[in-house]
Formats: C-alpha cells, structure tokens, sequence
C-alpha cells in the first residue's frame, strides 16, 4: 500500500463554490493513479460543525452538503476500485460534536437509552479537568476527550476515583459506546470503504496509564468487525507500536512528535533541543535507537509503521527541507518496510503558510490544510473559479501542470520512487538492518542497500548505483542518498 492523503476542503472543487468535494475528489483519481498511488486517506467528509475541521463530528452516517452525497461518496467508491486505488477513512471513535444528536439526547435532564452513551459526572459545580458545566439541563457535567465542543463517548473508567459517577470499562453500559463505534464502522464498509485510520486511537478508556483497557477494548472491536469485514485495514494514530500492534491495529503512525526518531532525523528546528540530524544536529544514539525498536516491533508483529511525509496537524515537509533534502527525505520514506503516506501537495514542495489565521478550528494547522495548485494559467489555479475557502500561500509556486512538465521537479522524483518500490520487491520486505557510523546511515533491503549520507563529507562506497539523488558513482555527497546493489 502506498497511500495519498486528502483533506476534502482543498483538493479540488468540482461546483465551483470555493470548497472541495467527493465529485473533485473522483474527477482527480487518474492524478493520483498516475503517480503510482493506490491508496488515498480522505479525511473527515461528515456532517459537522466544523469546530475541528470535522474531526467533531455531527452525524456519523451523513456526508456534510459542503462535500456532498452519499450517492457521491458510493461513485468516488467505485470509480477508485476501478482503478484499483482503496479509500481509507478517518474513523473518530472517542468524541463526537455538541450538536450530534445522541449526544444532546444524553444532555436530557431526564434519564434515556443515550445517557450512558457519553460520559456524564453528578456534579453541575465541578471544576475538575476536562469537565464542562452550565452547557445542559441534566446535573452535571459532560467530560471532553480534547476540545470543549468534542464530547468524549463513554468506553469507562479502568482506574475509579469517582464512584458516584466515574463506570468501569467492564461495565455493560459502557458497551453501548462500543456498539455505536461498531455500528459507524459497518455503515462505511458496507458502502465500500476499505478501512479506517482511527484518530486518537489511545483515548478510548479513562484512567487507564499503561493503556491495557483500551488495548482491551480495541481486541473486543476487533474481534467482532474483522469476522464481518476480514479484509478492512486499520491503522492507528498512536505512535506507539507495542500498544497498537497488541491492540489488532495493521499499522501504527510513526507521528511528528518529538519522542520519535522522525522528528529527530529530519524536522527539528528547536535550538534548545538541537536541530534534526539531516541539517547538522540531533541525536544519533536516539534515532537508532528508536528506529530499530519500531521497525522491529512491526516485523515482530507481522504489523506496519506508517512513515509520513505529514499530514493535515503538522507544518509540510518543505517547510523543514531544501530540494535535495526531500529528496534525500523521500527514499528513505519510500524504501524503508511499511506503508508510506504522502500529504496531498507533498509531491509540489508546499509549504504551510505559518501566519494564516484559524479557519475551522485549524489553528496554527491551517496554513498546511490550504488548496491544490493546479493549473496556474486558470482563475485560483485550477482550483475552483470562485474564491476559495481557505486562501491559496504566495511561495507555493509549484503547479501540478509545472511539475509534470519538469522532469526535475519533485514530482517526477516521486513517481520514479513509487515504481522502484513496486518493482524491487526487498524494498516492501518487513525486515531492516540499520547501521551508523560517523553520521552516515546504512540501511540493508535484502539484496540493496540504502545509504544516506547526514555527514559532512563525501562517503565512498561499492555497488551498482540503482537510484540515487546525485550522479557521481562511487562517492556520496553530503546530504544525498544512494540505493546501490552491492
């Protein structure tokens, strides 16, 4: 699998009112088929508030009107398995919105079939964390999972310090949580869905430190959904592999975050913890280190990391890294084990726009969430012929009509990186050997080996050159990268 993500808002608007959709979404899939992706994540399309840019969701079993139709959704379905291309959606299993209808059922003063859906404390005065009160008539407070507008379900409590409200996991009324989760599921893959990239996968059961009841809950899901739907694939946002892989998850997201080795190697720009070892700083010992130990965790559970280029929460990729670092950056993204998911508009060397103001509860995430360029000789690039939603950022200046011309451009890089890994079958193998010396990093693909040159000086080496991101055979530059066959 090597996967596209799309935010639905900026893709491409197939209406002409400023906003992405489904349709624009299915008249791009040849774009998409034609650089060798065959999986796209698409997120949120359902109906919401869009306090969170649809990650609070309103109606889980609606498309909002702005994207529009089921009868859209069902044909971007179909008309992408044509082109055997799989749709992944984002499932949110640990909120919903405060205009979704089960919740404000819940809200009632009076007790119903909803009032443990959500969790609720007996107590309208209390000012403990992640409570809200004074919102609703029922007495007491409604806990959040992250904002105060996402109401977190109620999957219990492993660890009681509140008996007169707080539930344990093993509860049956905390099933209902996980029968409504389960009902969402079998609603998207009845309509085609391929599977789920399961947002803030870890956040499912209360009190719960080492995670072991929401591990616990996610093997009940499981369990039930893989016998109706053996085929879905599920990757978690966890970013810890040995939780996510004993969960059941396919793969776990190695996330922009400063604890992993991603971050470290090739996005840190914070002097006072040291910059990333692609531009001269970072910690070795630690990258391996934890390198080695999600890569092996994965292989160790027949499991995948999920490498991204970013996504829609992180500033983009070239707001880090020149030219000839993303191209460095993109092999290993490419021939490392797992599943490679790349940001729409990676491919182009979009930046995020650091200054644009929050749109959609984006906050300083908007600026990446902002539209395609697409044909720069149309009105808004080809985008939509009205003003768009989210506004276009003056230094993107990479169009996909320029990129395809360009067979220098990073786009062609990419598409020539897609077909080595389809037809090198050791680069999709599960198993790696790293090792390290003097900042040089070499990486063993079977019979290939990878090497990536973070030093400062040329690196020798012997081998038949398979790809590489600089010509002179023999002798690597620093800051370039070479698949050789030794």
């Amino acid at each position: 699998m090597i996967a596209y993500e799309i935010y639905p808002t900026s893709f491409y608007d197939s209406n002409n009112d400023g906003i992405g959709d489904l349709k624009g979404i299915t008249l791009k899939l040849g774009y998409i088929k034609g650089m060798g992706f065959n999986a796209i994540w698409l997120n949120p399309f359902y109906c919401s508030p869009f306090n969170d840019g649809g990650y609070d969701v309103e109606d889980f079993f609606k498309v909002d009107k702005r994207f529009g139709t089921l009868n859209d959704f069902k044909n971007l379905i179909k008309q992408a398995h044509k082109k055997d291309i799989k749709i992944i959606l984002d499932l949110i299993p640990g909120h919903a919105a405060l205009t979704n209808k089960e919740f404000l059922k819940s809200a009632e003063p009076n007790p119903n079939e909803y009032s443990d859906l959500f969790i609720w404390n007996d107590n309208p005065w209390s000012k403990s964390d992640n409570l809200i009160s004074g919102m609703f008539d029922r007495h007491g407070c409604y806990m959040v999972n992250f904002f105060t507008h996402q109401p977190a379900f109620n999957y219990g409590f492993k660890q009681i310090k509140e008996p007169s409200w707080q539930i344990s996991y093993k509860d049956k009324r905390t099933y209902k949580a996980r029968e409504y989760i389960l009902k969402v599921m079998r609603f998207w893959l009845s309509n085609g869905a391929d599977g789920f990239r399961v947002d803030m996968a870890d956040s499912l059961v209360k009190n719960d430190d080492d995670k072991s009841a929401t591990i616990e809950v996610w093997n009940y899901l499981f369990k039930k959904i893989r016998k109706e739907y053996p085929d879905a694939f599920f990757v978690s946002e966890w970013s810890y592999p040995q939780r996510s892989f004993k969960a059941g998850f396919d793969a776990d997201f190695v996330l922009d975050h400063w604890d992993n080795f991603y971050h470290r190697l090739f996005r840190s720009d914070d002097s006072s913890r040291g910059t990333s070892i692609i531009n001269g700083g970072g910690d070795v010992e630690f990258v391996l280190k934890d390198m080695i130990e999600r890569f092996d965790q994965a292989e160790k559970n027949k499991s995948y990391l999920a490498l991204i280029s970013g996504n829609h929460d992180t500033w983009r990729i070239a707001n880090y890294l020149d030219h000839d670092q993303l191209k460095l950056f993109y092999m290993f993204l490419f021939m490392m084990p797992g599943i490679p998911f790349i940001l729409y508009g990676d491919e182009l060397e979009m930046k995020t726009n650091k200054d644009l103001p929050s749109k959609d509860g984006g906050y300083q995430r908007t600026g990446t969430r902002i539209p395609m360029i697409w044909d720069d000789s149309k009105p808004y690039h080809g985008f939509t012929t009205q003003k768009p939603y989210l506004p276009f950022y003056k230094e993107n200046r990479i169009s996909v009509s320029k990129a395809i011309k360009d067979h220098n451009s990073l786009y062609h890089f990419v598409i020539e990186l897609i077909n080595l890994r389809k037809n090198i079958k050791d680069l999709s193998d599960p198993h790696v050997e790293i090792k390290e010396e003097n900042r040089v990093f070499v990486f063993e693909r079977g019979k290939y080996r990878l090497i990536m040159n973070m030093s400062d000086k040329p690196y020798s080496y012997k081998g038949k050159v398979i790809f590489s991101t600089c010509v002179l055979e023999g002798t690597l530059s620093s800051g370039h990268a070479v698949l050789i066959k030794p």
